[in-house]
């Protein structure tokens, strides 16, 4: 929680014309916050344009390449692409994919204006996009630490991005951190400097709880006139329940609330599980209360093992409606005329492979409010990397582990888990067996 260079600010970092290292054109100011100013600017030898951020000068101590490290390790659609890191006349700055689009923020505040609110769907539109992202981060082994809707980037196309990471933290850090954030956002442990290691997602997680309750109820959870209140609601208040805000489904407004709980080893430990308990329950308010059962497709062109998955999908959601598709062709007739709540994919079939077919779901938009679970006897890296850059939450190795791994990620997704996963959570993907 540091001071705020603004109010001493007297001019910008770099003036509009300015060429930077010889190649990048300053246009203007697109943004600017305590840490520092992004800029709108031109690259001259790609002919392209990018944005370039830069810290204020009484931040010189802060360097961007932590930022640039934490942006270039994640591939997803809800980060920014880093190009490079320069410095000039000893301004350290990182050239960045220009997004347009406007913040969270700034979008809420507009919707206040005229007195209109988020619908629940519209709500859900934004937090299945931003659990989506948070769960690419945390895969990566780092944690945002400062999720709030004004580093959140609305973006044409629907698309969303998190944006901001000069807070990101290292899961492998296990030196001692200072305390920052924003306070209206930041879990009680990290008020008192005391994350676990490896816990640090679990401020993520929490962050995300504070913006769902927002985006929801049009209002943050704990507030106070000063900043030692807002601590002590954080720490001490109970936690407010949404439904009380908002016409909202129950189990919507039961997962705002275990997010938002003091204790992190009791909030959800996978933002893949958190994405899907919402794809379920956006899913849900569309389709009539006769058909909310749990709709799974499972593709797989070892009938038997097919059949298989399906018994220990039935472990966890006794009453779901199973379907089985022999391979790709069938399961695309499936999903043309209703997509499931959650596909089980084969990676490995012959004439299309998994991957292949998942790829054109996600072209043909067949797959929007689908828990995807790729699952394989063996699979490359590269596979898994690109599939986890498509959108699949899971990927669990076909063996003595199926069984288990299947039905904790089930349970996860339905929301009948307990909040802490269980040992060999699959929020991470597993790598391949042998052979």
């Amino acid at each position: 929680m540091s001071t705020d260079p603004l109010s001493t600010k007297t001019e910008d970092i770099f003036k509009t014309g300015e060429v930077l290292s010889e190649t990048y054109e300053v246009r203007g100011v697109l943004g600017a916050g305590g840490m520092g100013q992004v800029f709108d600017a031109h690259d001259v030898l790609l002919n392209r344009r990018v944005a370039i951020k830069a810290h204020w000068p009484t931040l010189r101590q802060y360097s961007l390449r932590k930022e640039a490290q934490a942006l270039a390790a994640v591939r997803h659609p809800a980060m920014v692409a880093v190009y490079c890191i320069g410095r000039h006349s000893d301004v350290e700055y990182l050239v960045m994919e220009h997004v347009p689009g406007v913040t969270l923020e700034s979008h809420l505040k507009q919707r206040q204006k005229v007195g209109d609110s988020l619908t629940p769907r519209e709500a859900l539109d934004i937090l299945v996009a931003v659990a989506d992202g948070l769960a690419a981060v945390h895969r990566a082994g780092i944690a945002h630490r400062d999720v709030k809707p004004a580093n959140i980037l609305l973006a044409p196309g629907d698309r969303v991005v998190l944006t901001d990471f000069g807070l990101v933290t290292p899961e492998f850090d296990t030196t001692k951190k200072v305390v920052a954030g924003t306070p209206a956002y930041m879990a009680p442990e990290a008020f008192s400097n005391e994350v676990a290691p490896g816990a640090s997602n679990l401020l993520d997680v929490y962050a995300f709880g504070v913006l769902a309750y927002e985006l929801l109820a049009g209002e943050q959870p704990f507030v106070g006139e000063t900043t030692l209140q807002v601590m002590y609601a954080h720490v001490s208040a109970e936690i407010p329940d949404v439904s009380k805000k908002a016409a909202v489904p129950k189990k919507l407004a039961d997962l705002v609330k275990q997010l938002l709980v003091k204790d992190p080893a009791e909030r959800p430990s996978s933002m893949e599980a958190v994405a899907g308990q919402l794809r379920a329950i956006r899913s849900a308010i569309v389709r009539p209360a006769a058909e909310s059962q749990l709709a799974v497709l499972i593709v797989d062109d070892t009938a038997d093992i097919a059949k298989l998955m399906g018994m220990y999908v039935k472990m966890a959601a006794p009453n779901a409606d199973i379907t089985l598709a022999s391979g790709a062709r069938q399961a695309l007739d499936f999903m043309r005329k209703k997509a499931p709540d959650v596909l089980v994919l084969d990676l490995m079939m012959p004439e299309m492979s998994g991957v292949e077919l998942f790829m054109y779901l996600r072209g043909a938009k067949l797959c929007e409010d689908v828990t995807v679970i790729a699952v394989s006897a063996g699979a490359s890296e590269a596979d898994l990397q690109l599939l986890h850059e498509l959108g699949v939450s899971y990927f669990v190795p076909k063996g003595p582990d199926l069984r288990r791994r299947l039905v904790s990620i089930v349970k996860g997704v339905t929301g009948v888990a307990t909040a802490r996963a269980p040992e060999g959570s699959p929020s991470k993907p597993a790598a391949p067996p042998e052979g």
